[in-house]
């Protein structure tokens, strides 16, 4: 507080509170004045979980925050509106009001981002593993025909595909005139891993734009694409927005032309170590299909590559998602080093968000740590964050509506999953669940199986447990039978856990009873373990 008065202090704190972008609870907006008054107050020492209970959620006096733990989950939902709120709206404060996690005093610091009045750049995003980050210079787009009615028109086109694809933080991106970020130009030595090129063409009707994605190291095209729309006075600003849009997420999302041309460089996954950079591809080639055979190799070369890069905030954030996966699948290689997987899920993807606040990637990896632990309220807040940190992102996008489809809002999830699906057909097909059991639960049974089919993720047990279900429902026992068994030999105990199962992945009580149901009447024994070969009840009854 040194460098601040009360009155200070208190204009921050009012600009929080009336923010719309501090989208906490009444509750917590006086938890929040609380805290602040009785610091500036200098009775610092006396907040305590107690007192906060009694005097400001008006718990008894009686009350033993070792029974009841309201007041740290609370505190945790209020730490995360204050993240939030920096991340937006907040972003250039002068003054960040924080409240450190063991502690319930809240923490005042001078914002570094206040001057300059903005948000960090890629280059701050990207501190100490810039040589990590996959590098694209966006060229001079050649201007064909006359422009002369639209002279800014390639110019602005440029300029929206340069800040749709600096949104990925893993993406060193550089536009042809210096004005991209990075503010920093490459060095003169460096040629950049890609080159966007090509031109675009105006007519007094069409707006045309033939790009192309090349490898610069081998002169290799690897993608390319031609995009018009009409021109019209009240329609062409969005117009250019939309194919900037899509040139961005064709290149740069999860498993686009970018992904597709460096995941050829991934090194046998069998050899350790490979590189920090190879063994974030490789992770997302596990992450594609859960190939669960390569978890051990991608969680090995992770821990490698933090350790080696300290600083390479894309690793933190996928080996928290390693670890969100071993918790996910009940799955024990990480046990073997001692470390707790509930817990490092959580410490590496606050560290992801420590070294690259503004990483749609790492709020990502947060949200999903959140989800596997029970808490679905922070899950979907972080995947808010991200999503408006970097829009383009479709795996975001596409966990939104997943999520929001195990919890059977399915005029919100259903939405969000065909959205994605559209602007990334290439995005793991295991999102296809949602839709099957959508389908399921509508009893539209030939549906759910047409698109279970679409899932290539053989280790995972899901899309065997809703074939089996919808193919006993409609009557072919054999189709049935088989689905269980191929269901039984990942997971011979899951009749005995199913409903504890289904429970740790936030799935709708409904919706749990009715495919468990299902499973019953297809055979699924719910009694003990059995030796050998999985145990059915009678498929013939």
């Amino acid at each position: 507080m040194a460098s601040f008065d009360a009155e200070e202090a208190r204009t921050q704190l009012d600009r929080i509170l009336t923010s719309d972008d501090f989208q906490a609870s009444s509750r917590n907006r006086r938890f929040l004045a609380y805290v602040f008054e009785e610091t500036l107050a200098g009775r610092a020492e006396a907040i305590k979980a107690y007192t906060i209970a009694t005097c400001v959620f008006g718990r008894p006096p009686d009350f033993d925050p070792q029974i009841d733990s309201i007041v740290r989950i609370e505190a945790g939902r209020l730490r995360r509106c204050l993240e939030r709120y920096y991340l937006t709206s907040g972003q250039a404060d002068p003054i960040v009001i924080s409240i450190p996690k063991g502690t319930y005093v809240p923490q005042f610091g001078a914002n570094p981002n206040h001057q300059n009045g903005a948000m960090p750049t890629t280059d701050a995003v990207a501190h100490g593993s810039a040589g990590l980050l996959t590098s694209i210079l966006v060229d001079r787009l050649e201007e064909e025909g006359d422009q002369s009615a639209f002279p800014n028109l390639t110019r602005g086109f440029t300029r929206r595909i340069v800040g749709g694809l600096s949104r990925f933080t893993d993406l060193a991106v550089f536009g042809p005139d210096g004005a991209a970020v990075p503010t920093t130009q490459p060095p003169a030595e460096r040629v950049a891993d890609f080159l966007l090129t090509g031109g675009t063409t105006v007519s007094s009707t069409q707006f045309s734009a033939d790009l192309l994605l090349i490898e610069t190291a081998s002169g290799r095209c690897v993608w390319g694409e031609r995009f018009e729309c009409l021109v019209s006075a009240d329609h062409l600003a969005a117009s250019i927005d939309e194919i900037a849009r899509t040139v961005v997420q064709a290149l740069a999302q999860p498993y686009g032309a970018i992904f597709v041309a460096t995941s050829r460089d991934v090194d046998d996954p069998a050899h350790t170590p490979m590189s920090s950079s190879a063994s974030v591809l490789l992770y997302r080639r596990y992450a594609r299909i859960y190939d669960l055979d390569l978890l051990e190799s991608v969680r090995l070369n992770l821990e490698a590559a933090i350790t080696r890069d300290p600083n390479y905030a894309d690793a933190f954030s996928c080996l928290s998602l390693v670890y969100t996966d071993i918790v996910r699948y009940s799955l024990k290689p990480a046990v073997r080093d001692g470390r707790d997987p509930r817990e490092r899920m959580f410490v590496l993807a606050h560290r992801a968000i420590d070294l690259a606040p503004n990483a749609s990637h790492a709020h990502h990896a947060l949200a999903r740590a959140y989800w596997f632990s029970g808490d679905t309220e922070g899950s979907f807040e972080e995947l808010k964050i991200a999503h408006e940190l970097n829009p383009y992102d479709t795996a975001v996008l596409a966990d939104l509506g997943h999520q929001h489809a195990m919890m059977a809002n399915w005029d919100v999830g259903i939405p969000l999953l065909v959205k994605a699906y559209a602007e990334n057909p290439g995005l793991p097909s295991w999102y296809r669940i949602a839709f099957a059991i959508h389908h399921f639960v509508g009893n539209r049974f030939e549906s759910a199986l047409a698109e279970v089919r679409k899932v290539n993720a053989n280790r995972i047990i899901y899309p065997h447990l809703v074939t089996a279900a919808c193919a006993y429902r409609l009557d072919r026992r054999e189709e049935a039978a088989a689905a269980l068994d191929r269901a039984l030999a990942i997971n011979p105990d899951f009749g005995r856990h199913g409903a504890e199962d289904l429970a740790k992945r936030n799935v709708h009580p409904a919706i749990a009873a009715a495919l468990l149901e299902a499973l019953a009447d297809a055979g699924l024994s719910t009694g003990p373990k059995a030796t050998g070969t999985p145990r059915l009840r009678s498929l013939t009854g």
